[in-house]
């Protein structure tokens, strides 16, 4: 890969609509083109004044592997540790205080449906899923010195894990579900929470002064963990001109803008869980739940969980 710096810092995203699309270039140029050494030939990333990689490449395929390759090169120990976290391992290299964490993500079964759901993903998506496992393996090839306390080869499965994690974990149950797990007692002490949130504005062009609409993105998201932005562009010859930011191990901008529109999302605390107390007092079935006038049967498995000492 060639890098080289932009007089000018470049003006990130995608919208969802062009994920297929992404993934049926990705998938053809992986089948085409030798696989990720000569793929990596084929992009050029440029670095601006401020240290923002640039990306350009022949197909949209070709700028993902180098925007995770970029991430990489930035900082490789934040990718693995996101995706450490996201595959419940997170104890095996932090020891003790990270053990709860992992006993929430085999919880939610991230990993197995994380890898189920891999299998039954599009041609297209599977491709940018290999496509970034790619690039960070590619990495680890190209750079020795590089030492992975965990992950010694990425695998495409890892991305979908990855998201599923982000989504479940950081938001969803962290915010809704753990501060309501426990049984609230008379003696027990509830504790107030800052509330978590962002926001963004948009403006149409009869209210700005230029006369043009306006968009500004606030996310509220923390200068370090698996929620730290990493700023971005990519530029392919097949379409794709996306400039903003997303998190670390993930394949394209997730919030920007291209030419001709921008986007963003918001983190708030919508009411999307609901939490039940189960009742298993069936002495002759440990696994009998109560379900109405009747009974349901858990399911049961086990864990096996490494914990560094």
């Amino acid at each position: 890969m060639k890098t080289t710096r932009l007089i000018r810092a470049l003006l990130i995203a995608l919208l969802l609509a062009q994920l297929p699309l992404a993934g049926q270039l990705a998938h053809r140029t992986l089948a085409n083109t030798g696989g990720a050494e000569q793929i990596a030939r084929s992009v050029t990333i440029y670095r601006d004044t401020y240290g923002v990689p640039h990306v350009y490449g022949p197909t949209d395929a070709s700028v993902i592997f180098g925007f995770v390759y970029a991430q990489a090169e930035d900082n490789f120990w934040q990718i693995e540790d996101s995706y450490i976290q996201a595959l419940g391992r997170a104890a095996e290299v932090y020891g003790p205080p990270m053990l709860d964490s992992d006993l929430v993500n085999r919880q939610l079964e991230v990993t197995r449906l994380s890898m189920e759901e891999y299998q039954r993903l599009s041609p297209e998506m599977k491709a940018i899923c290999q496509t970034t496992a790619e690039a960070l393996n590619y990495f680890l090839e190209k750079h020795p010195e590089v030492k992975p306390r965990l992950i010694t080869r990425f695998e495409p499965w890892h991305l979908i894990a990855f998201q599923r994690f982000a989504t479940y974990q950081l938001f969803i149950f962290r915010q809704a579900g753990l501060k309501e797990a426990e049984p609230r007692g008379a003696a027990q002490e509830v504790k107030a929470e800052s509330p978590t949130g962002s926001n963004m504005w948009a403006v149409s062009p009869a209210k700005s002064a230029s006369g043009h609409a306006l968009l500004f993105i606030n996310p509220h998201q923390p200068f370090f963990g698996p929620g730290q932005w990493y700023e971005g562009h990519i530029h392919s010859d097949t379409g794709w001109n996306l400039s903003g930011a997303t998190f670390f191990g993930s394949p394209f901008p997730s919030i920007g803008h291209n030419e001709f529109l921008g986007w963003s999302h918001t983190v708030n605390q919508p009411d999307i869980t609901d939490l039940y107390a189960e009742r298993f007092d069936d002495p002759k079935n440990p696994l009998a739940y109560r379900y109405g006038d009747g009974y349901r049967t858990a399911v049961e498995w086990s864990e096996t969980i490494k914990v560094k000492t």
